[in-house]
Protein backbone atom coordinates (compact mmCIF):
# COMPACT_ATOMS: atom_id res chain seq x y z
CA UNK A 1 0.00 0.00 0.00
CA UNK A 2 3.24 2.68 1.06
CA UNK A 3 4.44 1.78 -2.49
CA UNK A 4 1.34 2.31 -4.46
CA UNK A 5 0.53 5.65 -2.28
CA UNK A 6 4.41 6.85 -3.24
CA UNK A 7 3.66 6.25 -6.67
CA UNK A 8 0.46 8.06 -6.92
CA UNK A 9 2.98 10.82 -5.32
CA UNK A 10 5.26 10.77 -7.60
CA UNK A 11 2.43 10.45 -10.72
CA UNK A 12 1.24 14.27 -9.59
CA UNK A 13 4.51 15.82 -9.55
CA UNK A 14 5.40 14.86 -12.89
CA UNK A 15 2.14 15.62 -14.01
CA UNK A 16 2.43 19.33 -12.53
CA UNK A 17 5.97 18.96 -14.62
CA UNK A 18 4.28 17.35 -17.61
CA UNK A 19 2.12 20.29 -17.89
CA UNK A 20 4.79 22.70 -18.49
CA UNK A 21 6.08 20.74 -21.27
CA UNK A 22 2.62 20.86 -22.94
CA UNK A 23 2.84 24.43 -22.86
CA UNK A 24 5.55 23.78 -26.36
CA UNK A 25 3.77 24.18 -29.34
CA UNK A 26 2.96 20.34 -31.30
CA UNK A 27 5.78 20.06 -34.02
CA UNK A 28 5.49 17.65 -37.09
CA UNK A 29 7.30 14.86 -35.03
CA UNK A 30 6.51 11.39 -34.65
CA UNK A 31 8.54 9.57 -31.44
CA UNK A 32 9.06 6.02 -31.06
CA UNK A 33 9.57 4.63 -27.66
CA UNK A 34 10.89 1.00 -26.45
CA UNK A 35 13.01 0.13 -23.08
CA UNK A 36 13.34 -3.92 -24.84
CA UNK A 37 17.06 -2.94 -25.54
CA UNK A 38 19.49 -0.36 -25.85
CA UNK A 39 19.56 -0.71 -29.80
CA UNK A 40 16.40 0.75 -32.38
CA UNK A 41 13.78 -2.59 -32.49
CA UNK A 42 14.24 -3.52 -36.31
CA UNK A 43 10.08 -2.96 -36.47
CA UNK A 44 10.93 0.70 -35.46
CA UNK A 45 13.87 0.88 -37.82
CA UNK A 46 11.70 -0.53 -41.09
CA UNK A 47 8.71 2.34 -40.46
CA UNK A 48 11.29 5.07 -39.37
CA UNK A 49 13.09 4.78 -43.08
CA UNK A 50 9.67 4.47 -45.02
CA UNK A 51 8.21 7.53 -42.99
CA UNK A 52 11.48 9.85 -44.10
CA UNK A 53 11.23 8.32 -47.35
CA UNK A 54 7.50 9.71 -47.54
CA UNK A 55 6.96 12.37 -45.57
CA UNK A 56 10.86 14.39 -44.39
CA UNK A 57 9.06 17.01 -42.86
CA UNK A 58 7.95 15.15 -39.88
CA UNK A 59 10.76 14.45 -37.42
CA UNK A 60 10.90 11.05 -36.19
CA UNK A 61 12.75 10.62 -33.03
CA UNK A 62 13.69 7.13 -31.40
CA UNK A 63 13.81 7.41 -27.72
CA UNK A 64 15.18 3.44 -27.05
CA UNK A 65 16.77 2.86 -23.79
CA UNK A 66 16.54 -0.01 -21.04
CA UNK A 67 15.90 0.53 -17.95
CA UNK A 68 18.95 -1.32 -16.34
CA UNK A 69 19.43 -3.63 -13.27
CA UNK A 70 21.90 -1.62 -11.55
CA UNK A 71 21.41 1.95 -9.07
CA UNK A 72 23.01 4.25 -11.72
CA UNK A 73 21.44 2.54 -15.13
CA UNK A 74 17.84 3.17 -13.15
CA UNK A 75 18.80 6.89 -12.03
CA UNK A 76 19.58 7.14 -15.61
CA UNK A 77 16.57 5.93 -16.89
CA UNK A 78 14.70 8.50 -14.37
CA UNK A 79 16.42 11.29 -16.21
CA UNK A 80 15.54 9.62 -19.65
CA UNK A 81 11.69 9.85 -18.28
CA UNK A 82 11.87 13.55 -18.48
CA UNK A 83 13.49 13.37 -22.26
CA UNK A 84 10.53 11.53 -23.40
CA UNK A 85 7.70 13.40 -21.68
CA UNK A 86 9.15 16.55 -23.62
CA UNK A 87 8.86 14.57 -26.79
CA UNK A 88 5.83 13.13 -26.24
CA UNK A 89 4.34 16.27 -25.65
CA UNK A 90 5.34 18.14 -28.80
CA UNK A 91 4.49 15.19 -30.45
CA UNK A 92 1.72 14.47 -33.26
CA UNK A 93 2.06 10.37 -32.62
CA UNK A 94 3.99 8.19 -30.34
CA UNK A 95 4.92 4.84 -31.01
CA UNK A 96 5.21 1.83 -28.37
CA UNK A 97 6.56 -1.53 -28.74
CA UNK A 98 6.40 -2.21 -24.86
CA UNK A 99 4.75 -0.50 -21.20
CA UNK A 100 5.67 3.43 -21.16
CA UNK A 101 5.64 5.12 -17.81
CA UNK A 102 5.59 8.55 -19.43
CA UNK A 103 2.88 7.35 -22.11
CA UNK A 104 0.36 5.78 -19.20
CA UNK A 105 0.59 7.56 -16.10
CA UNK A 106 0.53 11.27 -17.47
CA UNK A 107 -2.38 13.28 -18.69
CA UNK A 108 -2.05 13.72 -22.16
CA UNK A 109 -3.32 15.88 -24.49
CA UNK A 110 -6.47 14.58 -26.34
CA UNK A 111 -5.18 15.18 -29.28
CA UNK A 112 -1.76 12.97 -29.51
CA UNK A 113 -2.40 9.73 -30.97
CA UNK A 114 -0.55 6.95 -28.75
CA UNK A 115 0.09 3.34 -31.30
CA UNK A 116 0.93 0.43 -29.21
CA UNK A 117 2.73 -1.88 -31.51
CA UNK A 118 3.75 -4.91 -29.02
CA UNK A 119 7.14 -6.13 -29.82
CA UNK A 120 6.04 -9.87 -29.65
CA UNK A 121 4.07 -10.99 -33.22
CA UNK A 122 0.87 -12.83 -32.33
CA UNK A 123 -0.37 -14.04 -29.29
CA UNK A 124 0.92 -16.80 -27.42
CA UNK A 125 1.73 -16.58 -23.82
CA UNK A 126 -0.05 -14.10 -21.67
CA UNK A 127 0.55 -11.04 -20.16
CA UNK A 128 -0.39 -7.71 -19.26
CA UNK A 129 -3.96 -7.60 -17.55
CA UNK A 130 -4.51 -11.61 -18.28
CA UNK A 131 -2.11 -12.29 -15.57
CA UNK A 132 -2.47 -9.50 -13.15
CA UNK A 133 -1.36 -11.42 -9.85
CA UNK A 134 -0.47 -14.63 -11.26
CA UNK A 135 2.71 -16.10 -11.29
CA UNK A 136 5.20 -13.80 -13.59
CA UNK A 137 2.27 -11.32 -13.76
CA UNK A 138 2.13 -7.83 -11.92
CA UNK A 139 0.36 -7.63 -8.99
CA UNK A 140 -3.41 -5.12 -9.50
CA UNK A 141 -2.51 -2.87 -7.30
CA UNK A 142 0.96 -1.99 -8.71
CA UNK A 143 -1.01 -2.43 -12.04
CA UNK A 144 -3.74 0.29 -10.90
CA UNK A 145 -0.91 2.58 -9.56
CA UNK A 146 1.15 2.47 -12.38
CA UNK A 147 -1.69 3.17 -14.98
CA UNK A 148 -0.64 0.10 -17.07
CA UNK A 149 -0.97 0.42 -20.54
CA UNK A 150 -3.63 3.19 -20.49
CA UNK A 151 -4.00 6.30 -23.13
CA UNK A 152 -3.39 4.00 -26.35
CA UNK A 153 -5.56 4.68 -29.19
CA UNK A 154 -4.90 2.33 -31.15
CA UNK A 155 -3.72 -1.27 -30.71
CA UNK A 156 -2.02 -3.55 -33.19
CA UNK A 157 -2.15 -7.09 -33.62
CA UNK A 158 -1.37 -9.43 -36.20
CA UNK A 159 -4.68 -10.93 -36.77
CA UNK A 160 -8.34 -10.72 -36.62
CA UNK A 161 -7.86 -14.37 -34.36
CA UNK A 162 -5.71 -12.85 -32.13
CA UNK A 163 -7.28 -9.59 -31.40
CA UNK A 164 -9.28 -10.55 -28.58
CA UNK A 165 -6.15 -11.81 -27.00
CA UNK A 166 -4.18 -8.35 -27.21
CA UNK A 167 -7.69 -6.60 -26.34
CA UNK A 168 -7.23 -9.02 -23.12
CA UNK A 169 -3.78 -8.16 -22.16
CA UNK A 170 -4.18 -4.37 -23.06
CA UNK A 171 -7.72 -4.19 -20.98
CA UNK A 172 -8.67 -2.52 -24.06
CA UNK A 173 -11.90 -2.39 -26.18
CA UNK A 174 -12.16 -3.98 -29.64
CA UNK A 175 -12.32 -0.60 -31.00
CA UNK A 176 -8.76 0.15 -30.28
CA UNK A 177 -7.79 -2.93 -31.94
CA UNK A 178 -6.01 -2.94 -35.65
CA UNK A 179 -5.00 -6.15 -37.51
CA UNK A 180 -1.30 -4.97 -38.43
CA UNK A 181 1.04 -7.59 -38.33
CA UNK A 182 4.95 -6.30 -37.32
CA UNK A 183 7.17 -4.95 -40.20
CA UNK A 184 9.73 -7.04 -39.66
CA UNK A 185 8.19 -9.91 -41.38
CA UNK A 186 9.14 -8.11 -44.30
CA UNK A 187 12.92 -9.09 -43.83
CA UNK A 188 11.98 -13.12 -43.74
CA UNK A 189 11.15 -12.90 -47.31
CA UNK A 190 13.74 -10.39 -48.52
CA UNK A 191 16.30 -12.91 -50.22
CA UNK A 192 19.24 -9.93 -50.03
CA UNK A 193 19.05 -9.64 -46.49
CA UNK A 194 18.54 -13.45 -45.93
CA UNK A 195 21.72 -13.82 -48.11
CA UNK A 196 23.82 -10.79 -46.00
CA UNK A 197 22.53 -12.45 -42.53
CA UNK A 198 23.75 -15.83 -43.82
CA UNK A 199 26.78 -14.57 -44.89
CA UNK A 200 27.45 -12.76 -41.43
CA UNK A 201 26.54 -15.81 -39.87
CA UNK A 202 29.12 -17.84 -41.46
CA UNK A 203 31.57 -15.40 -41.16
CA UNK A 204 31.24 -16.07 -37.02
CA UNK A 205 30.11 -19.61 -37.07
CA UNK A 206 31.98 -20.89 -40.11
CA UNK A 207 31.03 -24.43 -38.91
CA UNK A 208 27.44 -23.91 -40.05
CA UNK A 209 28.82 -24.29 -43.50
CA UNK A 210 29.43 -27.94 -43.37
CA UNK A 211 26.34 -29.21 -45.20
CA UNK A 212 27.18 -32.73 -44.04
CA UNK A 213 25.56 -31.49 -40.58
CA UNK A 214 21.96 -29.89 -40.18
CA UNK A 215 21.47 -26.95 -37.82
CA UNK A 216 18.64 -27.23 -35.04
CA UNK A 217 18.21 -23.68 -33.11
CA UNK A 218 16.43 -24.26 -29.72
CA UNK A 219 14.64 -21.13 -28.83
CA UNK A 220 12.96 -21.34 -25.45
CA UNK A 221 10.65 -18.48 -23.86
CA UNK A 222 12.36 -16.08 -21.09
CA UNK A 223 11.00 -16.54 -17.74
CA UNK A 224 11.01 -13.67 -15.83
CA UNK A 225 13.37 -12.41 -13.52
CA UNK A 226 12.30 -13.87 -9.96
CA UNK A 227 11.62 -17.10 -11.18
CA UNK A 228 14.66 -18.37 -9.97
CA UNK A 229 13.56 -22.48 -9.69
CA UNK A 230 11.83 -21.61 -13.64
CA UNK A 231 15.86 -20.53 -14.80
CA UNK A 232 17.43 -23.59 -13.21
CA UNK A 233 15.05 -25.62 -14.52
CA UNK A 234 15.16 -24.35 -17.96
CA UNK A 235 19.03 -25.01 -17.74
CA UNK A 236 19.54 -28.34 -16.54
CA UNK A 237 16.08 -29.19 -19.82
CA UNK A 238 18.21 -27.49 -21.73
CA UNK A 239 21.51 -29.62 -20.73
CA UNK A 240 19.30 -32.31 -21.24
CA UNK A 241 18.73 -31.54 -24.57
CA UNK A 242 22.13 -30.94 -25.39
CA UNK A 243 23.08 -34.42 -24.82
CA UNK A 244 20.82 -36.09 -26.97
CA UNK A 245 21.57 -34.51 -29.67
CA UNK A 246 23.78 -36.55 -32.07
CA UNK A 247 26.90 -33.64 -33.08
CA UNK A 248 28.07 -35.52 -35.90
CA UNK A 249 25.07 -35.19 -38.08
CA UNK A 250 23.70 -32.27 -36.42
CA UNK A 251 24.98 -28.39 -34.84
CA UNK A 252 22.82 -27.20 -32.05
CA UNK A 253 22.71 -23.21 -31.61
CA UNK A 254 21.07 -22.38 -28.23
CA UNK A 255 19.27 -18.65 -28.35
CA UNK A 256 18.14 -17.64 -24.89
CA UNK A 257 16.81 -15.01 -23.94
CA UNK A 258 19.38 -11.64 -23.92
CA UNK A 259 18.60 -11.40 -20.22
CA UNK A 260 18.84 -15.05 -19.22
CA UNK A 261 21.73 -15.60 -17.22
CA UNK A 262 21.89 -19.65 -18.55
CA UNK A 263 25.13 -20.85 -20.29
CA UNK A 264 25.47 -24.70 -20.67
CA UNK A 265 27.94 -26.58 -19.98
CA UNK A 266 28.20 -29.11 -23.32
CA UNK A 267 31.06 -26.97 -25.39
CA UNK A 268 29.44 -28.59 -28.79
CA UNK A 269 26.54 -26.29 -28.67
CA UNK A 270 26.85 -22.92 -29.85
CA UNK A 271 25.37 -20.54 -27.49
CA UNK A 272 25.10 -17.28 -29.76
CA UNK A 273 24.57 -13.88 -27.87
CA UNK A 274 25.46 -11.85 -31.62
CA UNK A 275 22.78 -12.54 -33.81
CA UNK A 276 18.94 -12.42 -33.05
CA UNK A 277 16.97 -15.51 -33.10
CA UNK A 278 14.85 -15.42 -36.44
CA UNK A 279 18.60 -14.55 -38.25
CA UNK A 280 19.40 -17.66 -37.06
CA UNK A 281 16.36 -19.76 -37.88
CA UNK A 282 16.38 -18.73 -41.29
CA UNK A 283 19.24 -20.73 -42.20
CA UNK A 284 18.04 -23.51 -39.75
CA UNK A 285 17.04 -27.46 -40.79
CA UNK A 286 15.18 -27.22 -37.94
CA UNK A 287 13.58 -25.13 -34.63
CA UNK A 288 13.04 -26.46 -31.74
CA UNK A 289 10.74 -23.95 -29.15
CA UNK A 290 8.75 -24.22 -26.47
CA UNK A 291 6.27 -21.54 -25.61
CA UNK A 292 7.54 -18.25 -27.27
CA UNK A 293 5.95 -15.85 -29.51
CA UNK A 294 8.93 -16.77 -32.24
CA UNK A 295 6.56 -19.05 -33.28
CA UNK A 296 5.00 -17.04 -35.63
CA UNK A 297 7.76 -15.93 -37.51
CA UNK A 298 8.97 -19.45 -37.65
CA UNK A 299 5.31 -20.69 -39.48
CA UNK A 300 6.47 -17.17 -41.45
CA UNK A 301 9.57 -19.14 -42.99
CA UNK A 302 8.01 -22.88 -43.01
CA UNK A 303 10.65 -24.14 -40.92
CA UNK A 304 9.74 -27.79 -39.19
CA UNK A 305 9.08 -26.64 -35.72
CA UNK A 306 9.33 -28.92 -32.29
CA UNK A 307 7.79 -28.39 -28.76
CA UNK A 308 9.96 -29.21 -26.07
CA UNK A 309 7.26 -28.64 -23.71
CA UNK A 310 9.68 -30.05 -20.26
CA UNK A 311 7.36 -27.74 -17.82
CA UNK A 312 3.94 -28.10 -19.69
CA UNK A 313 1.81 -28.20 -16.20
CA UNK A 314 3.69 -25.93 -14.15
CA UNK A 315 3.76 -23.73 -17.18
CA UNK A 316 0.25 -23.48 -17.88
CA UNK A 317 -0.43 -22.76 -14.13
CA UNK A 318 1.70 -20.28 -13.73
CA UNK A 319 2.11 -18.20 -17.22
CA UNK A 320 -0.62 -19.80 -19.52
CA UNK A 321 -1.42 -18.96 -23.17
CA UNK A 322 -3.78 -17.39 -25.28
CA UNK A 323 -4.05 -20.61 -27.40
CA UNK A 324 -5.08 -23.87 -26.80
CA UNK A 325 -1.48 -25.18 -27.26
CA UNK A 326 -2.09 -29.08 -27.78
CA UNK A 327 -4.85 -28.10 -30.54
CA UNK A 328 -3.09 -25.48 -32.37
CA UNK A 329 0.73 -25.70 -32.39
CA UNK A 330 1.83 -27.63 -35.48
CA UNK A 331 4.56 -29.87 -34.51
CA UNK A 332 5.24 -32.64 -31.81
CA UNK A 333 4.51 -31.34 -28.04
CA UNK A 334 7.04 -33.51 -25.50
CA UNK A 335 9.19 -33.27 -22.95
CA UNK A 336 11.31 -36.21 -24.10
CA UNK A 337 14.49 -34.95 -25.43
CA UNK A 338 15.10 -38.83 -26.98
CA UNK A 339 11.25 -38.51 -28.57
CA UNK A 340 11.87 -34.83 -29.76
CA UNK A 341 15.19 -35.91 -31.70
CA UNK A 342 13.50 -39.41 -32.99
CA UNK A 343 10.89 -36.88 -34.89
CA UNK A 344 13.55 -34.64 -36.19
CA UNK A 345 15.38 -37.68 -37.30
CA UNK A 346 12.06 -39.17 -38.70
CA UNK A 347 11.48 -35.24 -39.86
CA UNK A 348 8.19 -35.52 -38.33
CA UNK A 349 6.99 -32.15 -39.35
CA UNK A 350 3.33 -31.50 -41.07
CA UNK A 351 3.87 -28.42 -43.62
CA UNK A 352 -0.30 -28.38 -44.00
CA UNK A 353 -0.97 -27.52 -40.28
CA UNK A 354 1.81 -25.31 -40.24
CA UNK A 355 0.58 -22.81 -43.23
CA UNK A 356 -3.21 -23.44 -41.56
CA UNK A 357 -1.72 -21.84 -38.13
CA UNK A 358 0.49 -18.88 -39.81
CA UNK A 359 -2.88 -18.19 -42.09
CA UNK A 360 -4.78 -18.07 -38.89
CA UNK A 361 -2.12 -15.87 -36.57
CA UNK A 362 -0.95 -13.59 -39.59
CA UNK A 363 -2.80 -11.64 -41.57
CA UNK A 364 -1.56 -11.18 -45.14
CA UNK A 365 -0.44 -7.52 -46.10
CA UNK A 366 -2.77 -5.07 -47.62
CA UNK A 367 -0.36 -3.43 -50.01
CA UNK A 368 2.77 -4.90 -50.98
CA UNK A 369 4.84 -4.90 -47.44
CA UNK A 370 3.71 -5.11 -43.82
CA UNK A 371 5.84 -2.01 -43.68
CA UNK A 372 3.84 0.04 -46.57
CA UNK A 373 0.77 -1.22 -44.45
CA UNK A 374 1.97 0.59 -40.89
CA UNK A 375 2.96 3.50 -42.94
CA UNK A 376 -0.15 3.88 -44.96
CA UNK A 377 -1.70 3.69 -41.63
CA UNK A 378 0.16 6.03 -40.14
CA UNK A 379 -0.39 8.80 -42.83
CA UNK A 380 -4.28 8.10 -42.58
CA UNK A 381 -3.85 8.98 -38.87
CA UNK A 382 -2.09 12.17 -39.47
CA UNK A 383 -4.63 13.20 -41.80
CA UNK A 384 -7.26 13.07 -39.62
CA UNK A 385 -5.40 14.95 -36.93
CA UNK A 386 -4.61 17.85 -39.70
CA UNK A 387 -8.85 17.41 -41.10
CA UNK A 388 -9.79 17.75 -36.95
CA UNK A 389 -7.60 20.81 -36.31
CA UNK A 390 -8.97 22.45 -39.35
CA UNK A 391 -12.77 21.87 -38.47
Amino acid sequence: MMKEKLIRGITAALNGIYSIFKLFPVKKKITYISRQSNVLPVDFDLVIREMERRHPEYQQVALIKMIGKSIPEKIGYCFHIFRQMYHIATSEMVVLDTYCIAVSVLQQRKSLVVIQMWHALGAMKKFGYSILDKGEGTKRSLAEAMRMHKNYTYIFSSSEFCCRFFAEAFHASMDQMVVMPLPRLDLLCDSEHIADVEEDILRHYPQLADKRKKTIVYAPTFRKEGGSFEEKELEAAAERLAEAIDYGRYNLVAKFHPLSGITLRNENVIQDKIFSTIDFCQMADAVILDYSAVVFEISMLGKPMYFYAFDYDSYMESRDVYIDFKKYVPGIITGDPQKLMAAIDNNESDPRRQNEFRDLMISRPKSSSYTGDVADFFEKVLREQQERKRQ
